[in-house]
């Protein structure tokens, strides 16, 4: 039973991740087009590091599962795409490169936040004052893309909602990125 459910959670993470790349197809100009074309991309991509992992499992036996390097490679490309989510959300509404720079740096500190809170959280089982700081982390951290929505994507976006939706879109695909890159960092064989 245990194994069933580790493939699951193992199928759903991939799926996850699947669709969080792909979703860089809503920032094209032709969203119906571009998701599908981003899913058949990254699928071709994931089975190609599949295919080449699993070869390189078989021919070097024993010594392949000690190789970490290559998960955290992945893990580092995945973060790249993490942080860069945002260039790729509000491209199309042509913001000027100094919004860019400073919604990038925003992005990191959101992500090194979120993943500070998390160690807390999980470090913090002793200590109950932690854990408390670790949530209320999370809950300031849930709201900065509401605040950035209200107080400065509302002029970009015909609709209030869309201004919303798309900050809070492009959040939870950092979040999924940003959590995939940082376990593949991590990954210990």
């Amino acid at each position: 039973m245990k194994k069933i459910l580790n493939t699951a959670v193992n199928v759903i993470g991939w799926l996850a991740l699947l669709f969080a790349l792909s979703s860089i197809g809503f920032a094209t100009s032709n969203p119906a087009q571009g998701v599908p074309l981003y899913i058949i991309f990254f699928l071709i991509v994931f089975a190609g590091v599949y295919f080449y992992v699993s070869k390189h499992k078989h021919v070097q036996g024993v010594a392949g599962s000690k190789n970490t390097l290559f998960p955290r490679i992945l893990g580092g490309v995945v973060l790249i795409i993490a942080i860069l989510m945002p260039w790729f959300v509000f491209g199309k509404i042509n913001l000027s490169s100094s919004s860019y720079i400073i919604i990038t740096a925003l992005t990191v500190v959101m992500i090194f936040l979120t993943f500070l809170a998390v160690r807390m959280i999980n470090k913090g089982k002793k200590i109950i004052i932690l854990r408390l700081l670790g949530y209320l982390i999370i809950i300031v951290i849930a709201a900065i893309p509401a605040l950035a929505a209200i107080n400065y994507f509302l002029q970009y976006f015909n609709r209030p909602y869309d201004a919303l939706g798309t900050a809070y879109w492009c959040t939870v695909a950092i979040a999924v990125l940003a959590w995939w890159g940082f376990s593949f960092i991590g990954k210990k064989t």
